[in-house]
């Protein structure tokens, strides 16, 4: 086995590092380059391939594959987003040596039991629970055959995970997600490993802000349920406070409820340059979930380069930063929050804290080193 050499099966494109799962990929994949680690990326895609410069500057190769997106994948025992991802081609490539093979997300796991990557070193990275992703996506659906999609999955993808009894280690992001794999797969060592990031050190704006910030995918129905609650309950309760909603947004389900929100703009498919602007002018950056499943991303990375943070508890479950963020469970809590902070820069105590926190818990150097011992030593 090569003592420097790995396979990556990545369930998309990882670049641009856009949204939660891919950006974890994509960092992981920058610390094990950066590391001397020769990377083999194996990457997903649906609609035009686009190559991208970057990921092939830090990997030794990168394969594409197509998924098939046909209706007959959905009629499948196993999960559509599995089997629209089988690929002999993948097989082919992975079977030219006997480097180990890390699988990013459990829907790029179509390979992880096949007989004839038996003697592999194969390491299974956790990105959620699956199941109870999909689950969570169904109910928060609105459309009828997107909500039965995605029931129908959670499904498969309960029976599915089982596959993951043929990895060498299991990678966890959170620690629920941890003892998930722990209690249901004893025999197959679980690690907690967070996520990797874009941030390389915390930088919280001086001064105060100038209004409240709720950002993500706003096409998502999770998210853009979060923004009405947020509107409706929230800003509408704070008049004088101006609130901001940004995010990738091409649905227009906010249109209404925004135009009877005089005090919320919506700022709609921001560049990086512009999210940036974005994050770092807020004064409370405000983030709900009703999913307590994985490590949102979006919250690290405003916890590196924000003033105040306030979520909800199922935002922080399984995860170090609870202490970090100032914490409401309803709109009244919340509300009250908002008002108290909102006029307050960050302390020089909170500002401390968090380096400490973030530093000992999601250094990427830090946790490319224990990603490169779990590959190599698994």
């Amino acid at each position: 086995m090569s003592a420097n050499h790995v396979h990556i099966i990545s369930f998309d494109i990882p670049y641009p590092a856009t949204y939660g799962g891919v950006i974890d990929v994509f960092y992981s994949i920058q610390a094990l380059s950066q590391a001397g680690v020769a990377i083999d990326l194996h990457c997903f895609y649906k609609g035009e391939l686009q190559h991208h410069p970057q990921l092939e500057n830090l990997c030794r190769r990168v394969y594409y594959y197509k998924r098939d997106m046909s209706f007959m994948q959905m009629l499948r025992c196993k999960p559509f987003a599995v089997c629209s991802r089988e690929s002999n081609e993948l097989l082919t490539n992975l079977l030219q040596d006997d480097a180990p093979i890390l699988f990013e997300g459990l829907v790029s796991c179509a390979l992880l039991s096949h007989p004839a990557l038996q003697k592999r070193t194969k390491i299974f990275r956790e990105s959620n629970i699956e199941h109870d992703y999909y689950m969570a996506l169904s109910k928060a659906a609105r459309q009828l055959g997107k909500k039965l999609y995605l029931w129908a999955d959670a499904i498969r993808l309960r029976r599915f995970e089982s596959c993951v009894s043929h990895a060498q280690a299991i990678l966890a992001v959170a620690h629920q997600d941890e003892a998930h794999f722990r209690k249901h797969y004893p025999n197959v060592p679980t690690y907690y490993l967070p996520s990797f990031h874009p941030n390389n050190e915390v930088s919280i704006p001086d001064g105060k802000g100038r209004y409240i910030l709720y950002h993500g995918n706003l096409d998502v129905a999770e998210n853009y349920n979060a923004a009405e609650i947020i509107l409706r309950d929230i800003a509408s309760r704070l008049p004088q406070i101006p609130f901001i909603l940004a995010g990738r947004y091409h649905h227009h389900l906010l249109d209404d409820i925004i135009s009877r929100t005089p005090n919320a703009t919506l700022v709609a498919n921001p560049n990086s340059a512009e999210m940036n602007r974005l994050v770092t002018d807020a004064q409370i950056h405000l983030l709900l979930t009703e999913q307590a499943t994985g490590l949102k991303l979006k919250l690290l990375n405003v916890l590196y380069q924000g003033r105040h943070v306030i979520v909800n508890d199922k935002m922080v479950t399984g995860t170090d930063v609870a202490p970090l963020c100032h914490i409401g469970n309803n709109a009244d809590e919340i509300v009250t929050l908002c008002q108290q902070y909102f006029t307050h820069p960050v302390s020089t105590e909170d500002k401390q804290l968090r380096v400490a926190t973030l530093s000992a818990h999601y250094d990427n150097h830090t946790k490319g080193q224990q990603l490169i011992h779990h590959i190599f030593q698994s």
